[in-house]
């Protein structure tokens, strides 16, 4: 009941922020628009007595224009782009998943793309959205937060995996190569997948110890009853073995683990290991200018650096599961509370390490501004496509009319927040694909172009 009402609350806050974010984007093509016809106005009386070059005035346009343009641009059209990115594949992969009864997860499709892209917190944070918030909203049945919440751990401890491998020199340069040998995809797939899976597997199985759960196999009933039996003799002979070392009672509780550790790298591999694979793919073929700037460093060579403040936030929203975790009973909290600490000593040390070796604000400002112009450049033509005005003003009425149907649903609904929650879900999410879409396609006819 209590799980119910908690749902039902955060269905109507998310209505309310669906309205409330369908009107300020309402709201800011209005003041675009009042932007643009105030600077063609002031453009009129005055002529500059010398031509700069169209460059020069290309940045000075893009950053005169508001205030924190630079930043706002980047925020836009980099981050936003990319989160989103990443939450909706990880929704995608768990829904295919679910309705397939595939024994693929790909829930951390997403998650594996971002922190490729933006690093591990950035990853982290994906990673606590799409299993906490996104998929306990959409989750369709009763018991959704202990099915759900233990399992960001996990989502958490692949983000910080891959985006630290994606940080190292060898990845840049399997990436950068466009005719990798065998042997670079051969070592991507088992670093990426095999090692991330052994990794992963390790909170995995702790968190089925405090669920009280085991590995199970969906097998053929002959080939599960034979693999039930051999996990048995194994289990059994752990015990034997570390009974002489560590005395019966521990001997019990660390073959369980060593089992059920065993069981879950074995699930884990193909998952993780498609779910890197699929995460590059898109990253290649959909967002190749995220690619140049993000791993490879645009021009300069160097990626991008780390904000302090991202383990705060990955701590702020971790805070409510945490809270949940260690107060209920039925995630054993009291017995297992240290699991569900494990991530607050991530959150200090990356915030510590952040703050006193990592870069500066100004180096990191400073970068901001030069990927943003890079972008703005590199975008811009295409923005005047035809084709592309044409989505974006299509997008725009289409924002208008659904927020103008919203603005009905209380008087002709009684379960209004419900179904306007649902209604925005839908159309929000078939217009962010387009969205995404319509940048893939933008970010690829304006590395042809620079190419050519």
């Amino acid at each position: 009941m209590l799980e119910e009402y908690g749902k039902e609350i955060l269905m109507l806050g998310g209505t309310i922020a669906g309205f409330v974010a369908a009107l300020l984007t309402v709201m800011e093509k209005l003041l675009d628009i009042q932007n643009r016809l105030h600077t063609k106005k002031e453009r009129r009386p005055s002529q500059p007595q010398e031509r700069t070059p169209i460059e020069a005035m290309s940045s000075v346009d893009f950053f005169s224009s508001k205030p924190l343009r630079g930043s706002s641009y980047l925020l836009l059209n980099e981050t936003s782009v990319i989160v989103a990115a990443g939450v909706l594949l990880n929704y995608v992969g768990l829904t295919l998943s679910r309705h397939l009864d595939s024994i693929l997860f790909l829930d951390m499709t997403g998650t594996a793309l971002v922190a490729i892209l933006l690093g591990p917190w950035w990853g982290a944070i994906v990673a606590l959205l799409s299993n906490s918030v996104v998929n306990w909203l959409l989750y369709p049945e009763a018991g959704a937060d202990v099915v759900i919440f233990p399992w960001s751990l996990v989502n958490m401890t692949g983000a910080l995996f891959w985006g630290m491998l994606a940080r190292q020199a060898g990845f840049q340069k399997y990436v950068r190569t466009s005719k990798s040998s065998g042997l670079a995809h051969t070592w991507f797939l088992l670093s990426f997948g095999v090692a991330g899976a052994v990794v992963m597997s390790i909170p995995g199985t702790l968190v089925q110890s405090a669920l009280h759960e085991r590995s199970i196999f969906a097998l053929n009933p002959e080939v599960a009853e034979s693999l039930s039996a051999r996990i048995a003799h194994w289990e059994s002979a752990v015990q034997v073995y570390l009974e002489s070392l560590l005395g019966l009672t521990w001997s019990e509780h660390i073959g369980w683990y060593v089992v059920n550790w065993f069981q879950n790298c074995i699930r884990y591999i193909p998952d993780k290991t498609m779910s890197a694979a699929i995460a590059l793919v898109v990253l290649k073929y959909g967002y190749p200018l995220f690619e140049r700037e993000l791993i490879h460093g645009g021009p300069d060579g160097d990626r991008p650096g780390d904000e302090r403040i991202l383990p705060l936030v990955l701590g702020l929203l971790y805070a409510p599961s945490y809270a949940v975790l260690i107060s209920s009973e039925d995630y054993a909290g009291i017995l297992y509370w240290p699991l569900w600490s494990l991530p607050w000593l991530f959150i200090l040390y990356g915030y510590f390490n952040l703050r006193y070796w990592g870069p500066s604000d100004d180096a990191l400002h400073e970068a901001r501004l030069q990927r943003a112009e890079r972008y703005a450049r590199a975008l811009k033509p295409i923005g005047k496509e035809p084709s592309y005005e044409f989505c974006r003003r299509l997008t725009f009425a289409t924002l208008i009319a659904s927020l103008l149907f919203a603005l009905c649903l209380p008087v002709l609904l009684m379960d209004f927040y419900r179904v306007t929650f649902k209604f925005f879900c839908v159309v929000y999410g078939f217009l962010l694909v387009v969205h995404l879409i319509r940048v893939a396609i933008a970010q690829n006819i304006s590395v042809a172009r620079a190419d050519g």
